[in-house]
């Protein structure tokens, strides 16, 4: 495929997210629930198969999913760690919200009806009913 051809498809492929954005999600793999709102862009990474989004969860503009972890590419040489990957599902439940620019790493689990705060890097487990910002609880 040549220089022009590749720009095309990417191109299209931004407009179909903006244009339909749950809908573009389904289509590169994401599984993702009824009544759920995106707002502008989310980069779903490079593995957008191993993320789940549940019924009625809103994502806010520009966040991103990472099901894997490049810094392994630091050691993965060494003695014990050759060919070491980190991937892991993402899965956020029903009626959840997630914050502008939030950023969701690999294994990570957010329980039903949490919310993540604008900016947020989540890199454990939320409990459901919770509230997250810079990854870790808020209190009140």
């Amino acid at each position: 495929m040549g220089k022009a051809a590749r720009f095309c498809k990417k191109f299209l492929g931004l407009l179909e997210q903006q244009a339909n954005p749950i809908r573009y999600a389904r289509k590169i793999g994401v599984r993702i629930g009824e009544g759920c709102r995106i707002s502008g862009r989310t980069n779903w990474g490079s593995e957008p198969w191993l993320i789940t989004i549940g019924n009625h969860t809103a994502l806010s503009f520009d966040c991103t999913f990472i099901t894997h972890d490049g810094a392994t590419w630091g050691f993965r040489g060494k003695p014990g760690y050759e060919n070491i990957v980190r991937f892991g599902r993402i899965s956020v439940g029903d009626d959840c919200f997630i914050g502008a620019k939030a950023t969701i790493l690999p294994g990570v689990h957010i329980g039903t009806g949490s919310i993540i705060a604008a900016g947020a890097v989540v890199a454990s487990s939320v409990p459901a009913g919770e509230v997250w910002g810079g990854g870790c609880p808020l209190s009140d």
